[in-house]
């Protein structure tokens, strides 16, 4: 793989990291019914996700959607639609200080991939330069 098929898969990893944690953050708040529970015919929480970055023999990385486990917590919220007899909810096992931290790494990953691309950019140019 090349140079800027490795930079490639690494910009494409860093989207992905931050597309996934945002999706976290946005649902963060969103309850569903505690399975197995009694009457659980309402809908089930969200399921977390994270990303999942290995690398790739040829270079570059791969990402892949691996979800959390466990998916949900136990939350207290007896006026929710979705509360078992306890009161109870799941809620997505979310951590949203883990999730602004992935977010930032995810940033710089993608800015030192953007980096890569223009002192490449800036080498090429400069070969060209000297020998024409």
């Amino acid at each position: 793989m090349n140079a800027f098929g490795i930079v490639r898969s690494g910009l494409e990893a860093s989207m992905m990291r931050l597309t996934v944690s945002a999706s976290n953050i946005a649902n963060a708040q969103s309850t569903g019914a505690v399975p197995g529970s009694l009457g659980e015919a309402g809908q089930r929480a969200y399921q977390p996700v994270r990303a999942e970055i290995t690398p790739i023999a040829q270079g570059g990385v791969q990402a892949r959607l691996v979800p959390v486990d466990p998916a949900y917590r136990l939350s207290y919220d007896p006026a929710s639609r979705h509360a078992d007899a306890r009161g109870m909810v799941a809620a997505p096992n979310v951590d949203i200080a883990s999730e602004l931290v992935e977010q930032i790494a995810a940033k710089l990953a993608f800015e030192a991939n953007l980096k890569v691309i223009a002192t490449a950019n800036d080498l090429e140019r400069r070969s060209i330069q000297l020998w024409g």
